[in-house]
């Protein structure tokens, strides 16, 4: 038999996939389930009671055992003495209690005692003998000698990430880049994409009504200028260079029991991935993302948790990308997420505005996001995303202009080093307003976009990706992330990319017909795509 003792929060059982939780819930194969403890009189139990209560039981088993097995034993016969088989029916039974409680630190001014780190079944048990890698944080550094840690002990957590990539293009462009294609835009080179730090005390209520947080992200590399904030980072970092400076992260939070209130800069809530990009599957993102989805949001949101398994935000921000009077008006941005019985979830982010268009005015812009995840089994995931954004008077002559696309994944996970991923996408950018639109060189970047972004004045050169690509674009990715010590704080993901392409040009904005890839000769490309990162 192998026994498991984890943490300070919860008891667990390492076969049996269940645990027993202090506020009267019992997880069951990833399902909540309460226990009416109250009934009981038993509401209010402390851990230590709980504790002591399952010591006592497990050394009342032990003595039963014991006084079982030394019965039987001939060498307890009354000619030893009675008192000899009772002193080794109790030193039986402190052995049991040693082997289940560890030492611990027992010096003065040391921290309340905490469990050992879980102890791995044998191998004869079902289990493979080693414990799995504990994930390491930037916060674990400030640990002192007896477990304490300032940070920890007041709820704060401080961590980041290193991504850096190369990226062959088998085309291997002129201009070295790799068209409308985004994290690693440019070919055939090494990429620091970022470099990321941040700072979080996330609110909870589960033991208090009211808590106070909040969060702040620096990233620094070459996917700082593709998020930018106009307002922001461009009138204090624009560095002129493929490298820069980005604050996604910049916000307080105030939490009273089901309702959360955030005020600041934050990212946004829309769509599958995430401007993060260790949080993604694939170092690539989307057309979706990079042309047809805002990146960070400025303004006051407003979350709850309606029951168990919906939960609703509504709040007022800047707009799209904005920071500060770049775009004067104020928009809505909405949410809600339902977790079904069977653990799959649906969730929908709507956002309207008004923002820039190709005359320099603003004009009213509305967006939905639907992003469908549904476990398959234990290994197997499948999301489904699909988007929908326009915009009234968007175009140089008056046209509306119209995007939107869908997006397939499908993700499995061999064990813990191995996963493997496939994304399949189609994207159209109906009037050519989208693509290319804020890269730098185009007709806006000198004022504002039809993105709603102002981004450092470095890039794609105008001439070899104009935008007014009026067409379909489509993409098909697939590889694995590999953890090669087992370990989630280190991964590389190796994946190819196949993009291509179909329709036409806006004669207006792109009279040459130039093409969207190997520096606006082609209508398709390849990319070979590894990064490597360490979160920390």
């Amino acid at each position: 038999m192998a026994w498991s003792v984890c943490g300070t929060a919860q008891i667990r059982g390492t076969q049996t996939g269940r645990s027993l939780r202090l506020d009267g819930r019992m997880e069951v194969s990833g399902k909540t389930r309460k226990r009416s403890f109250e009934m009981f009189g038993l509401r209010k139990l402390r851990f230590v009671d709980i504790g002591t209560g399952l010591s006592m039981m497990i050394a009342s088993a032990g003595l039963l055992a014991a006084s079982a097995l030394h019965a039987a034993d001939p060498g307890c016969a009354y000619p030893s003495g009675p008192g000899v088989c009772n002193d080794k029916i109790f030193e039986d039974a402190a052995e049991r209690l040693k082997n289940l409680h560890p030492a611990v630190c027992t010096a003065p001014g040391c921290a309340p005692a905490q469990a050992a780190p879980c102890v791995p079944a044998a191998p004869e048990c079902g289990g493979d003998g080693a414990a799995a890698p504990t994930p390491w944080g930037l916060t674990d550094v400030f640990d002192d000698s007896c477990g304490r840690n300032h940070f920890k002990d007041n709820g704060w957590k401080l961590g980041g990430n290193l991504a850096q990539s190369y990226t062959y293009n088998f085309q291997s462009p002129t201009n070295r880049y790799n068209g409308p294609v985004t994290w690693t835009d440019q070919s055939n080179q090494y990429q620091l994409n970022q470099f990321w730090l941040y700072a979080e005390k996330a609110t909870s209520t589960e033991n208090k009504d009211f808590d106070f947080g909040g969060r702040i992200d620096m990233l620094y590399g070459t996917n700082a200028r593709l998020t930018t904030e106009s307002g922001l980072e461009t009138s204090r970092w624009a560095t002129g260079g493929v490298y820069g400076v980005a604050l996604p992260n910049m916000y307080v939070e105030a939490a009273y029991k089901k309702m959360k209130i955030k005020a600041g800069h934050f990212i946004s809530p829309i769509g599958y991935f995430t401007v993060d990009t260790t949080q993604n599957f694939f170092n690539t993102i989307p057309y979706t993302y990079q042309w047809g989805e805002p990146f960070t949001h400025t303004g006051i949101m407003a979350s709850y948790q309606l029951t168990d398994n919906l939960a609703v935000s509504s709040g007022v921000t800047r707009g799209w990308d904005n920071f500060d009077r770049h775009n004067p008006n104020l928009g809505y941005l909405g949410t809600w997420s339902y977790t079904f019985a069977n653990k799959s979830n649906l969730a929908q982010v709507i956002v309207w505005s008004n923002e820039p268009n190709q005359q320099l005015s603003f004009t009213s812009r509305y967006y939905q996001s639907l992003v469908y995840t549904k476990p398959i089994n234990d290994n197997l995931t499948y999301v489904g995303q699909s988007d929908f954004g326009t915009q009234d008077q968007a175009m140089y002559d008056g046209r509306r202009a119209n995007w939107y696309g869908v997006n397939q994944y499908l993700i499995y996970k061999m064990n813990d080093k191995w996963s493997w991923g496939a994304n399949f996408e189609w994207w159209r950018d109906e009037e050519g307003f989208r693509v290319a639109g804020f890269l730098p060189g185009g007709p806006y970047a000198h004022n504002m976009a039809p993105s709603g972004i102002t981004g450092n004045y470095s890039g794609v050169p105008f001439a070899t990706l104009p935008g007014g690509y009026n067409g379909n674009f489509y993409q098909f990715t697939v590889g694995p992330k590999w953890h090669p010590t087992g370990n989630p704080n280190l991964f590389i993901r190796p994946n190819l990319r196949y993009d291509f392409y179909t329709g036409g040009t806006d004669s207006f904005l792109n009279g040459g017909r130039v093409m969207p890839y190997d520096s606006g000769t082609k209508m398709s490309q390849g990319l070979l795509v590894t990064d490597v990162c360490w979160i920390f």
